[in-house]
């Protein structure tokens, strides 16, 4: 009788447990963060811009400390998930002391940005492509100029955005997921503690997640896509240790499928997405030396 009793409430707590993560997953709190000048040391410039499907999106640009040097080189930040555009800044402030403008910005759904729910990615690519749309229309960023960067979230959406828009000039991916359809396995892992018992709920969170978004989310696949950004340049960086719902592998997988001019950096010691803070100094002569070669020895401009 107590078995009866208490096995629907089992059930509600395995079944329901998931379809809750995957809701919180689509529903990043929207806390509002702002970058000023005493962040930055130099003017900041908040604007709004329109995502390529009219969401409405908040951004902060920072131009150059010595825009002679850059000649309108510009870089694009895309955060990770439940992260903001003024959060990521810190991580790439150094470029703007070699020359780039920067431009950090919220996805939907996250900070200051309009949008009811994120997709981890799909969607997401069309505000940065509108956040590349915005930057191509200002007179002090050279359009032939812009790379994008991305973090775990923003990799995937830098990948995929770099496919779709040669605008996109050179692309560096940290922590990113091959494949959409396993992150879902991964987040739906379950396993119980010392025993080989274990099972995932993926299924049921990606059609949750399908569910609250009305986008098939498993068919977002970065590693099918990869490829198509060549002849531009790709940078893939990925810790050691990142094994979770990004891995190695996953890395691997995308450095395979991209084409040349291409560059994989696994991280000695390095977790998820935290290169710059374990190695700072080689994290930073790195970028700032793939993104020199690719924007300002540029492409040719009808390359792509």
């Amino acid at each position: 009788a107590i078995v009866l009793i208490v096995l629907p409430f089992v059930l509600l707590f395995l079944l329901g447990e998931p379809i809750l993560r995957s809701y919180f997953l689509a529903h990043p709190r929207a806390i509002a963060v702002e970058l000023d000048e005493a962040q930055v040391g130099g003017p900041v410039e908040r604007v709004t811009f329109i995502a390529t499907d009219g969401v409405e999106l908040v951004g902060w640009f920072v131009s150059a400390s010595d825009p002679a040097r850059g000649g309108g080189a510009t870089v694009v930040a895309s955060h990770g998930s439940h992260g903001t555009g003024p959060y990521h800044y810190p991580g790439i402030a150094f470029l703007r002391d070699a020359g780039y403008n920067l431009f950090v910005f919220d996805h939907r759904a996250h900070g200051q940005s309009g949008g009811k729910f994120t997709t981890l990615g799909p969607l997401e690519v069309r505000d940065l492509r509108g956040a590349v749309a915005y930057l191509a229309s200002r007179p002090d960023v050279d359009p032939d100029k812009i790379g994008a960067i991305g973090g775990s979230m923003g990799a995937a959406i830098v990948i995929a955005g770099a496919a779709e828009d040669a605008s996109i000039r050179a692309v560096v991916a940290e922590g990113i997921y091959a494949d959409m359809d396993e992150l879902w396995t991964r987040f739906g892992y379950v396993g119980v503690r010392s025993t080989p018992v274990h099972w995932s709920w993926g299924g049921l969170m990606r059609a949750a997640t399908w569910l609250w978004t009305g986008y098939p989310v498993w068919t977002f696949k970065p590693v099918e896509v990869v490829g198509g950004i060549s002849p531009r340049p790709v940078l893939l960086i990925h810790g050691e240790h990142d094994n979770g719902a990004t891995t190695v592998a996953d890395a691997e997988r995308l450095y395979a499928a991209a084409e040349e001019p291409k560059e994989l950096w696994i991280v000695p010691g390095a977790g998820h997405c935290d290169a710059h803070a374990l190695t700072p100094e080689e994290y930073e002569d790195r970028v700032r030396g793939f993104f020199d070669e690719a924007l300002l020895d540029s492409l040719p401009v009808n390359c792509c």
